[in-house]
């Protein structure tokens, strides 16, 4: 009897599949118990095996592209078909476009879900430790997160690798008042400078986009402070550090941020005002042409 009670609660919900989870939770036609705000252990526990059956949903999309990159890497399906391709088509009716963006974005939706699951407080709990800007976001954030926004992150996890992907992530949870959305995301993501991953130079240009995106229109701002603007676009401390530790690096980034500037005032800004020149009149052949009077003591040719 004792140690009936004193069992793991974790052991009574370990199922085989989805399918074992769902057929196991029993339906209930009225509240375990009267209390009027809090739970008991019969309730918390039936709280979390609930929650872990919905959570399901969320997790579908990063759960099958581990389980298909292990189909494909493993030639698993050679018994029933001739290809991957094949194989996903007969028993899914999925293409092997989606299967395959699937695998390219559990490794990085895995890595997401660890960190932001380890920030959100247990069912039940009744402390934590210190709150962190990570984890005052992150239960909002994990229950928005979904394959899109973890799709606009592959091109960091292509270019550096999925540390990098989730730093991204984590960097914009992290902003206050941002909805974390895939838009925000791969506006961010375009944001990153090119080269060498430097963890810091990546948090500040994520935070300089997210942060930019909270002033709204700039049709609707009238008081700009664009001095404060241009120091938040060029981490100045940033630079600082990079300069005393290789000249020739900071030289070549400023080099960079020019060349963007000048970009931008080619294509996006109008002429400024400057005048053009004037292009020579074409003679209008409706019109005659004025005679010129002869010249004294000009002779004929």
């Amino acid at each position: 009897m004792g140690g009936q009670r004193n069992a793991s609660p974790t052991e009574r919900w370990e199922y085989k599949s989805a399918v074992d989870m769902a057929q196991a939770l029993q339906p209930l036609r009225r509240p375990l118990s009267a209390q009027p705000t809090t739970l008991t252990s019969d309730e918390k526990g039936m709280l979390a095996q609930c929650v872990a059956a919905v959570d399901t949903l969320q997790w579908a999309f990063w759960l099958a592209g581990k389980a298909l990159e292990n189909i494909r890497t493993g030639k698993l399906y050679r018994a029933e078909s001739d290809s991957f391709e094949e194989f996903v088509w007969r028993r899914w009716q999925m293409k092997k476009a989606y299967a395959n963006k699937l695998i390219r974005t559990w490794r990085i939706a895995e890595a997401v879900f660890e960190l932001l699951s380890n920030e959100v407080a247990p069912i039940g709990a009744t402390s934590r430790k210190k709150p962190t800007p990570l984890s005052l976001n992150a239960e909002k954030a994990l229950k928005a997160l979904n394959q899109a926004q973890v799709w606009e992150l592959v091109p960091v996890a292509d270019t550096w690798d999925v540390d990098a992907a989730v730093l991204v992530y984590k960097t914009m949870v992290e902003v206050d008042g941002v909805n974390v959305t895939a838009k925000v995301i791969s506006g961010a993501v375009e944001a990153l400078p090119d080269g060498d991953f430097d963890a810091e130079q990546v948090i500040d240009h994520v935070r300089n986009y997210v942060e930019s995106l909270s002033k709204g229109d700039p049709e609707e701002s009238d008081d700009v402070d664009f001095t404060a603007q241009a120091e938040r676009a060029v981490s100045y401390r940033w630079v600082k550090r990079l300069a005393k530790k290789d000249t020739t690096a900071a030289s070549r980034y400023l080099d960079s941020l020019q060349s963007q500037i000048d970009r931008c005032r080619a294509e996006l800004l109008p002429a400024q005002g400057k005048p053009q020149p004037a292009e020579p009149a074409e003679p209008d052949s409706t019109k005659s042409t004025p005679e010129v009077p002869a010249q004294s003591g000009a002779s004929a040719a």
